[in-house]
């Protein structure tokens, strides 16, 4: 009676068993495309840590031709310049004619061929993700390529901002090793005072491949100086892929920049911009003299730019005989209280050679006479 209990309990254990079994064993297998679900006629499956699914629905999916050959039992799944041939019962897959070795071969169930779901997705550039129970999730060739377009992309505004905040790892981090010398890390680490602050406007992938991008940036300048006017430069980075995948700077070039000016002068009292129309006419007519020791006496005694600038004028008064003619007067920036005027002056230039547009700007300071110097001066 005992022996009876004993195996009607142990059989009862293993009916209870059994189910539980068979619904871990055969539970179904998914699959998503970029977040949604993929229907197939024959239900998707895993085996030697592979998803075997219908080819000619994936390929549908990747945006790709199917075609299959019946003399051959080969299917041809063709996109852009990517063909993938794969043969039924064959572990030999052909990527635009190269051979590869599949882990397992693709067949057939029921006259649908069925295909190795990774090995497919990434021949095409895609990605896929098993969560270790019973769902594979494809992310496109198209997202693949977005994400690390947008990674390369990252790289440069992390760029920009190590600049700014003068990080020598910080941009050290984002070149390649053999395009960073010594010379760029002493540059950088020679910077004094404030940062000048970099700012990107645009930014935009010209050219892509897997491994290689080019970028066109567009960046502000900001200097922290009130006597340096803010810049804008257009550069191209020519990045790649290092050996761990990372996307790097290998080139900088820069293609154009602009000074950054107001297009509209700024309010005013007549009285002072009368007298700031005073000081650029005296200007003027000194450089008309030739009268270097006139010209210098219009700097200010702390000036960076008078030297340059006396240096110049100087070398042009003993080999040219140039007449400058205001064009145009814009005060672009001014401080009345304080006594500061910031004003972009237009001149018809013209020597024995010929005639020039010659731009610049003036920062200009009262003295203790109230009278203006010219603090800096930036040709354009």
């Amino acid at each position: 009676m005992k022996k009876s209990l004993s195996l009607f309990l142990l059989l009862s254990l293993v009916l209870m068993l059994v189910p539980a079994y068979a619904s871990a064993a055969t539970a179904p297998v998914t699959v998503a495309y970029d977040g949604k679900a993929v229907k197939f006629t024959q239900p998707p499956v895993r085996k030697s840590n592979l998803t075997f699914v219908e080819a000619k629905p994936l390929a549908a999916q990747l945006g790709a031709t199917y075609a299959f050959d019946t003399k051959t039992k080969s299917a041809t799944i063709k996109k852009g310049a990517t063909s993938i041939k794969l043969s039924l019962d064959s572990k030999a897959a052909y990527v635009n004619g190269v051979k590869q070795q599949l882990a397992v071969a693709p067949y057939s169930v029921k006259g649908y061929v069925i295909v190795p779901a990774e090995f497919v997705v990434k021949s095409f550039g895609g990605s896929v993700a098993w969560d270790g129970k019973s769902k594979l999730s494809i992310t496109s060739p198209s997202a693949v390529e977005a994400l690390s377009k947008q990674k390369a992309v990252n790289v440069i505004n992390g760029y920009f901002a190590a600049l700014s905040k003068l990080d020598v790892k910080g941009v050290k981090s984002a070149w390649l090793p053999t395009s960073w010398n010594a010379e760029d890390e002493e540059d950088l680490l020679l910077a004094d005072g404030e940062a000048v602050i970099f700012t990107v406007k645009s930014v935009k992938v010209t050219s892509f491949t897997g491994t290689k991008a080019t970028i066109k940036a567009e960046v502000n300048i900001n200097y922290p100086s009130p006597y340096q006017i803010d810049e804008i430069y257009s550069i191209t980075y020519t990045m790649v892929k290092d050996s761990a995948g990372a996307w790097k700077i290998k080139q900088e070039n820069l293609e154009d920049y602009n000074y950054d000016l107001p297009n509209k002068p700024v309010n005013t009292t007549q009285t002072f911009s009368t007298s700031v129309e005073d000081a650029v006419n005296q200007l003027i007519d000194n450089l008309n003299a030739e009268d270097l020791d006139a010209v210098q006496g219009m700097f200010a005694e702390d000036s960076m730019s008078a030297e340059m600038m006396l240096d110049f004028w100087a070398d042009d008064f003993d080999g040219y005989d140039t007449r400058y003619e205001l064009s145009d007067l814009m005060i672009i920036g001014a401080d009345e209280a304080k006594g500061t005027a910031t004003v972009y002056v237009a001149l018809d230039a013209e020597d024995e050679e010929s005639a020039y547009p010659y731009d610049v700007v003036l920062f200009l300071v009262r003295d203790e006479a109230n009278n203006w110097k010219i603090q800096e001066l930036t040709e354009l």
